[in-house]
């Protein structure tokens, strides 16, 4: 009996070794990463890893924000990135959509104190010194290599954010109302101040329809118009090393000057300040306006009202005091998207921005946006582009928000062209409010 228990318990002993010995043996053909024997490559072993069923992964959601006034493009994007779950079935992406920017601008502000941004949120070129505390830098990812604009607006020399559309800043007018009135299309601006009083001077038709109520659509003027006159792209950034940049000689004064000349002219209608900019464009899209000027974000809302663009054209704001002087066109970049710094998932957010500037979902993306691609070998099918540019000749001129100091100085002012244009327009003169905008700039630059 001991015999044949003695004899069980060997076998048992031989049998476990035997097995211990036959999985080493399978291990080391399996070529591990680590064995020189195996053959096998660190890439092979990273390929073998990834490969592994995604199911396996753990479950990511990743909070997209951004805003847009326009419902179908909203909807177009929530479906669109709903299929990255195809690509990447561990991952959820979910977009948190805003009507308009302001609202949009102050929830982030909320969220940024809070340490609560979504890890991919969208911002506006001028807001990203605001927000680069709180976004990872993106130098190196492979989607930034095609885009052709990503590196005019690093910030402290790291690109923190993608602009992911470009779109010129237009004038939109409807051709019958400039064939019945017998007018041509301005190319100077005392040409563009004309052409708006004979329409007013007409009375059929309000010339320009302002929406001067919401102050930002003055932007085209107050915000664009010294930019321009400056002739230089960092105009903003080279204000900060000035001490007196609105005074007589700089580009400030004498772009207001021009601008107070606009409205002295009062081709804005009976109330310029009491229309909001809904009613503007209610009143140019049912064609008792006969002008206004938007970027081209504008042409998609203008067809949903109307049903069509065949009573619509455009023409480059004419900033030029003689046709002498280049016809330049401002052209803005915008819907930059960044990650978060205080994001748990930022590997997951950059694999999905890797998927979402691809050629074929952005292409996607810029078709339904109606606006012009910022990567190289992506191009824009909005067939009012291409006819504009086949009709104007101007010089593209980029607009570029201030660096640091510029916003350090002017949110430290309270520097805000856009109420200043709705002053103008109540009839506050240039000459009454620069020399104290020199004095704050001057005090404040000093603190520094």
């Amino acid at each position: 009996m001991k015999r044949k228990t003695y004899s069980r318990l060997i076998l048992v002993i031989l049998l476990c070794a035997f097995t211990i010995l036959a999985a080493c043996g399978k291990n080391n053909g399996a070529g591990a990463g680590e064995s020189q024997t195996s053959g096998a490559s660190p890439s092979q072993t990273t390929e073998a890893s990834s490969a592994a069923p995604e199911a396996s992964k753990e479950k990511v959601t990743l909070k997209m924000a951004m805003w847009d006034s326009n419902n179908e493009f909203i909807t177009f994007l929530q479906e669109k990135v709903k299929e990255y779950s195809q690509v990447a079935p561990h991952v959820t992406v979910e977009l948190e959509p805003f009507k308009g920017d302001g609202d949009y601008l102050q929830a982030m502000k909320v969220r940024s104190a809070g340490n609560e941004l979504p890890d991919i949120l969208e911002l506006k070129p001028n807001w990203l010194n605001d927000f680069k505390e709180q976004l990872i830098p993106l130098d190196g990812a492979g989607f930034l290599e095609k885009n052709q604009y990503a590196s005019k607006y690093a910030v402290d020399g790291k690109i923190i954010a993608v602009p992911t559309v470009s779109f010129p800043e237009l004038v939109y007018y409807h051709p019958s109302v400039f064939e019945e009135l017998g007018l041509k299309v301005p190319t100077t601006w005392p040409q563009f101040i004309e052409v708006l009083t004979k329409i007013k001077d007409n009375g059929k038709y309000i010339p320009y329809a302002m929406g001067g109520k919401d102050a930002w659509p003055d932007y085209p003027f107050n915000e664009f118009i010294p930019h321009i006159v400056s002739g230089d792209e960092s105009y903003l950034s080279n204000m900060a090393k000035q001490d007196n940049p609105f005074g007589e000689g700089t580009a400030f004064y004498q772009g207001f000057k021009q601008i107070e000349e606009l409205y002295q002219a009062q081709v804005f209608g009976t109330d310029p300040l009491g229309i909001s900019w809904d009613q503007a464009t209610v009143l140019f899209s049912s064609k008792k306006a006969a002008v206004v000027a938007a970027g081209l974000w504008f042409l998609p809302t203008y067809e949903q009202k109307t049903g069509s663009t065949e009573d619509i054209a455009a023409f480059p704001m004419p900033y030029r005091a003689s046709e002498s002087e280049p016809l330049k066109l401002m052209t803005f970049t915008d819907h930059f998207y960044g990650i978060a710094s205080s994001g748990k998932h930022q590997e997951e957010a950059k694999a999905f921005m890797e998927w979402f500037y691809s050629p074929e979902v952005y292409q996607t993306y810029i078709d339904k946006a109606q606006l012009n691609s910022t990567f190289e070998g992506v191009q824009s099918n909005v067939q009012f582009l291409k006819d504009f540019y086949a009709q104007n000749q101007a010089e593209a001129f980029t607009y570029i928000p201030g660096d640091a100091e510029y916003t350090r100085i002017s949110n430290a002012i309270q520097l805000d062209v856009k109420a200043l244009g709705q002053d103008m327009m109540s009839g506050k003169k240039v000459d009454d409010f620069v020399g104290e905008l020199n004095k704050k700039w001057a005090a404040s630059k000093a603190s520094k």
